[in-house]
Formats: C-alpha cells, structure tokens, sequence
C-alpha cells in the first residue's frame, strides 16, 4: 500500500489547545525551518510510549507543518497520511512535496504531516526485510512452511531485542492517538484529515475514537478491518488479477507498451517459471520467481498523479525475458520497512494456523486469480506475520463510528491494492459516510482522477459533498 507510492517518490527518502482524556500535553515542542530558509517547519514531539502510562517513558513523533498561505482566513489544520504501514508523511513534507500531494488546498490550510512511530525520524525500526531473500514464501510444503514462520519469528525477536516496548506499542490506535496530541499541540480544537490506502484505517480509527474532534475528513483507498485476513487476501488477488488483464489489453491496444504485440500472459508465465529454475542476474541478487511475484503489488497498481504507469511492469518484464531481472527490485522479499510488518501484525494478523491452512488459502487465490495467485499484500501481511512473538493489540474487526461529521470515503473502480469492496464495506460502519467512487484504473481516486482531485480539493475547501457518481 505505501511501497509503490514510497518508490515514485523515492520516500524513507505543539503547545496549547484542550486536551481530552486520556491523552498527554506535548512535551517541549519547538517548530525550526525544516531546511535553512524553507517553508517548511519541522518539530519534534514527546508522547508517552504506552498511552496507558501516560507519566511513563516517552517516544518522539516527527512533525512537518506548511503554513497555509492565508493565515488570516485559514479552516485549520489538515492532517496527511500517505499509507502504508511505514508511509513516513512528515519526511515527504520535509523533502518539499507537501505541494505535489495538497497544493490546492495550500492556500487555506496548514498541512501537517508526520512519520508514525516505528518510521523516518521518528523512531526507525531497522530488524531486517519484511520477507528475507532465500526463505520460501509461497510454502509447498510442511518444512517450507516452518522456515517461512521461523523467518517471521526471527524478524520480531530482533525487533524486540533492538527495541524493547516501542514494538508493543505501533498498533494504529495508539498511533491515532498521537494525531490527537499532535491536534491539541496545534492549538485546534479539531482538525481535518486526509488519509490514503491504510492512512484510510488511520483515519477510521482517529473518527471512532475522537469523533467531536473531526472536522473534514477524507479517506481514499479503503482498508475494511471487520473483514478477516482470508477474505481480505481474496478480494485482492481478485482485483490484482483484474487489474493484470486490464494491463495484457493494454499492451495488446497500445504502442506505448514495450511488448506490444507479443502475448504478454504467456510471456509473463513463461518468464516467473524460468526464473524459478535459474534466477534472473540483478544489482541487488538473484532474481527468482517468487521474487518476480511479489514485486506485483508494487509494480501494478497505477499512481497517475505521479506518472506511475504499466510502462514500468512492460519494461520490467521485457529485461527479465532476456534474463535482466533489474526491474524487479522494488520486490517485498528484501524490503527493508520492518515497520510495514511490525504494525501489520499488529492490526492486520494473517492468522494463519498452520501448513494446512495457509495452503489451502493459497488454493483459494489460485482459484479466484489464476495468474496472480496470492502475490498480494494480504498474503505478504500473513507470511509476515506467521511467526510474529507479539500478539496483535488490535486484530480484525468491525470499526463502527457515531457522532462524527459526514466523512467523506474514496475508493476508484479498478484499485487492485484496496478494492472497492472494501469501501462499501467500510461506508456500512460509519454513521453520516458518503461514499464517492472514481471511474479509474489505479491505487485511490485521488492519485488516478483529475476528477476525483476536483471534487476532494471541493470537499475540503467549501465541505461539498461530491455526487456518487460524479466521476463515473
């Protein structure tokens, strides 16, 4: 959900206002140019590491603030989340992008970013790749399976070695109540927010727990948590297969695609099955299918906004048929974001149980995606988690939510990392939600519609709800 986005970008790259219960004042906030001269202003805060000990050892959250260009007639603060888990926000509006991600909105909000606990500046976990080159990933069998878990098992002692209670304390309701510290050092008595892929659970979690707190709020690219680690694999592998044919037509129909006019599916099969036998030469390492398959879920998804095409697959996939498998390095075996997994496991469990049991999910994928298989998200999350030392804080479940302002819930038709299931889902659970859906092919409305940006940027500045099918 963030790697793609992390990728294009090239990411990894406060004190009054009432404080409700149960959180903490900030402590020793101090806003400093980001960069000598820059607009953007940086700061440090310290909230308690456990929020249930709020008089306890505390952790840092960096935060990045762009002044809105019209301070005299300002709504507020408007809160970015980019995704993830891991997507570092505050680091992005450091580096100068907060314009490329909000620029409209730049006149009449200030935007505020942050890197969560456990990322960027905050405080980074550094415990090894989310899925480690060499372990098998897709177990075929009993043994295979165990070496997967032991993988996992390994990953998270090392985190908990390296990083003691932090590690027990990165589960996304603790992380939303940073945001409402983060609110109250701002001064606001509420704030807006805008979260994208799984900032959208981030922003479920902050309305159902601080919902007189909301003002606007935007949350595109919908992660649904009552819906269980197996169905959520599924209605993914089933969007990602979607998505893959919509790619083989369009090189079929388009010039643009470096293997126009050759049969790509084919061509796609025939090079992982290769790849599995001899691995591929890269910079990085050998290259085999597996890791061919898991750079999918990077590779597929389109971010229109930041010109993130199929052209990238096409090209990668032309250099592997002749044995270059340099394309394929944005792969998740090897990803070094621990944070991706630690926070996973926490919220988003694979909850598998055993050999029997996560083969006969991977049946299940096959069935419902021939081709992609379980090369998603949801089974990178369970292969992941299969062994995590920790149990989840927060695992699978509904996340209803009363009392809050209409929020505004965004998802495009063809989304192979979040689909659009998940958003009507989610528009069930959330009391006074209006549901918007962009014709587009693409991870979120927002970062594959001009039209979607026209009615969110709309939304945020004068709160007019779009039509559903404004964009269709």
């Amino acid at each position: 959900m963030w790697k793609k986005l992390s990728g294009v970008l090239g990411a990894g790259v406060l004190l009054a206002g009432v404080v409700p219960a149960g959180t903490a004042a900030a402590v020793g906030l101090q806003w400093k140019e980001c960069k000598p001269g820059a607009v953007e202003q940086c700061a440090t805060l310290k909230v308690p590491l456990n929020w249930s000990k709020p008089s306890g050892p505390m952790t840092n959250v960096f935060v990045v603030k762009v002044p809105a260009k019209d301070q005299a007639h300002k709504r507020g603060s408007l809160v970015f989340n980019p995704g993830g888990p891991g997507g570092a926000g505050g680091s992005i509006f450091e580096a100068g992008l907060a314009d490329a991600f909000l620029g409209p909105l730049r006149d009449n909000y200030d935007l505020v970013s942050f890197d969560p606990r456990g990322t960027g500046q905050s405080s980074q976990l550094n415990c090894g790749p989310v899925l480690r080159p060499g372990v098998p990933v897709f177990p075929k069998n009993q043994a295979q399976y165990d070496a997967m878990v032991a993988s996992s098992r390994a990953t998270g002692e090392q985190c908990l070695k390296q990083h003691g209670d932090l590690m027990r304390n990165l589960d996304t309701r603790t992380v939303a109540r940073d945001i409402d510290a983060i609110r109250a050092a701002l001064g606001e008595r509420k704030l807006s927010f805008f979260g994208m892929s799984y900032g959208s659970f981030l922003g479920t979690m902050y309305a159902q727990m601080f919902p007189h707190r909301v003002d606007r709020m935007l949350i595109d690219g919908i992660i649904d948590h009552s819906q269980g680690s197996r169905r959520f694999m599924l209605e993914e592998a089933k969007s990602m297969e979607s998505e893959f044919n919509a790619f083989i037509d369009w090189c079929a129909a388009d010039a643009a695609c470096e293997l126009h006019g050759q049969d790509v599916g084919a061509l796609w099969d025939k090079t992982v099955v290769k790849a599995d036998k001899t691995p591929l030469t890269s910079p990085t390492g050998p290259v085999n299918g597996d890791v061919m398959r898991m750079a999918l879920p990077a590779l597929l998804p389109k971010l229109e906004m930041f010109g993130a095409d199929w052209t990238g697959l096409a090209g990668a996939l032309a250099k592997a048929a002749k044995g270059d498998g340099s394309g394929f390095g944005s792969s998740y075996i090897g990803y070094q974001e621990t944070a991706y997994a630690a926070v996973s496991c926490m919220d988003l469990p694979g909850e598998l149980k055993g050999y029997a049991d996560a083969r006969a999910r991977m049946a299940l994928a096959k069935a419902v995606a021939p081709r992609v298989g379980a090369a998603v998200e949801g089974w990178i999350m369970a292969a992941a988690c299969s062994g995590w030392p920790i149990p989840p804080s927060n695992p699978w479940q509904r996340t209803p939510v009363r009392g809050v302002q209409p929020i505004l819930i965004a998802s495009s038709t063809n989304d192979p990392s979040t689909p659009v299931s998940a958003a009507r889902g989610l528009a069930r659970q959330i009391d006074n939600s209006h549901l918007f859906i962009a014709e587009a092919h693409g991870h979120t409305a927002y970062l594959n519609s001009e039209c979607a940006r026209t009615h969110i940027t709309a939304y945020f500045l004068k709160g007019t709800l779009p039509a559903k099918n404004a964009c269709r």
